[in-house]
């Protein structure tokens, strides 16, 4: 039933969109942003914006309706259903204003390999994974900045498909659009592409607790909100963001092995 629904709401997007490519009439534009308001909101709420002092949910909900518009005069169909090229151009207009914001840049992407690095390297050393306390020793910084870094660990994990680089005609896309089909890998891309999923599942299924592995599902198979997720699981939102950063610094550091 849920799967139905979905897929009508889809199909009445796409149908939308068409109408208004045939005819470009305002009306249908505004119905358009309506229609997607839900989806910019999802993509939004997949941040934990109450340590900013400078964005706001309302603000980045602004910033996803510009990557919808730009999405909609860029849009050539070629098979491609608006839903997902509109997706990623308001998550990357999202972005955009995160990293204007100073929310992303160079130091934070720095101080999440700073933090990686500590971790992997306390794990080795203890045999064991380290504790807050450990970790702010050996960069020597309180926990405040610790979590902090937390908060932006995320953003960095998932920039770096979403930066803007220039076509052949000059305009902008996002390097994601750039990445290889799995149909066109090389045997060889194939095989590291599989290799890499292997170790993934067995991270996962080995090394995170059923808290961490319910957290990570959630969030990026069900692609469900902070907010969305508080309601599955009784924690704040805060409390989740903070588990669902350190989990994917666990596992890119057992990766890195």
């Amino acid at each position: 039933m849920m799967q139905s629904t979905l897929s009508k709401l889809k199909e009445t997007g796409e149908a939308l969109v068409k109408e208004y490519l045939e005819t470009r009439n305002e009306r249908i534009k505004a119905k358009i942003v309506e229609h997607y308001a839900p989806l910019i909101k999802n993509i939004v709420g997949r941040y934990n914006l109450h340590y900013s002092t400078t964005l706001s949910a309302d603000d980045l909900y602004q910033f996803g309706i510009l990557g919808l518009l730009k999405a909609l005069e860029r849009f050539k169909s070629n098979g491609v259903p608006f839903h997902a090229f509109a997706y990623k151009r308001i998550y990357g207009e999202v972005v955009d204003a995160l990293r204007r914001e100073g929310m992303i840049g160079r130091d934070k992407y720095e101080k999440v390999r700073k933090l990686e690095t500590a971790v992997k390297n306390l794990t080795a050393s203890l045999g064991r994974e380290p504790s807050t306390e450990e970790v702010c020793r050996a960069l020597d910084i309180d926990e405040k900045t610790y979590y902090d870094i937390l908060n932006t660990s995320l953003l960095v994990y998932t920039t770096s498909l979403n930066t803007k680089i220039s076509d052949d005609e000059g305009d902008f896309i996002y390097r994601i659009d750039t990445l290889t089909d799995e149909s066109a890998m090389s045997p060889e891309e194939e095989l590291e592409n599989l290799d890499l999923k292997r170790r993934l599942k067995e991270i996962i299924s080995n090394e995170l607790s059923d808290r961490e592995k319910i957290i990570l599902a959630l969030y990026f198979y069900e692609e469900l909100t902070l907010a969305d997720i508080r309601k599955v699981i009784n924690l704040t939102e805060a409390r989740i963001s903070q588990i669902l950063n350190q989990t994917l610094i666990k596992v890119r550091v057992k990766l890195m092995k």
